[in-house]
């Protein structure tokens, strides 16, 4: 029976200790989406709350955040777009952390699911990773102090051959 209560409390601990709510499957899945429909994932999956709106030129942009169990605030940006004269529009998701952990697990997430990094560097504020495939181009940049961070994810134009 003690072993019972062991690994409950265990498995609880450790859900605990891991609250990333965003993954770089989430992250790419999100800039397919459209806006509603990526609002309801985010709100409704990942726990994020409505910030606020912002009209950009006639598109509206949402900003949203969620406060983890530490007190440290995430917070995510959808509706950034670019519309091509064919009616494609390519988005663009931005997520920001306050947990750098969270950051350095998306870079092993992205390489883990085969994405290429092009760019591991650094300027006089952030640690910069980025990364590629025919359909992303995702830049990851750490504040050198480690304090917070950013993940921005653009939707490549991709030309198929039929």
């Amino acid at each position: 029976m003690n072993k019972y209560i062991l690994i409950t409390l265990f498995t609880f601990c450790c859900a605990q200790v891991f609250g990333q709510s965003i993954t770089i499957n989430d992250l790419t899945n999100i800039s397919n989406l459209p806006n509603d429909e990526a609002h309801n994932y985010v709100v409704a999956g990942k726990g994020f709350k409505q910030e606020y709106l912002q009209d950009v030129g006639g598109n509206t942009i949402e900003h949203l955040h969620k406060t983890g169990t530490d007190k440290k605030e995430e917070s995510l940006i959808i509706g950034e777009c670019t519309k091509l004269s064919n009616g494609t529009i390519l988005r663009t998701v931005t997520y920001k952390s306050q947990t750098t952990q969270h950051l350095f697990n998306l870079i092993t997430q992205a390489k883990s699911v085969g994405l290429k990094m092009n760019i591991q560097g650094a300027d006089a504020v952030n640690n910069i990773y980025m990364f590629d495939n025919n359909f992303f181009h995702i830049t990851i940049k750490v504040n050198r102090d480690n304090t917070f961070g950013s993940v921005v994810v653009k939707q490549k134009e991709f030309l198929g051959f039929d």
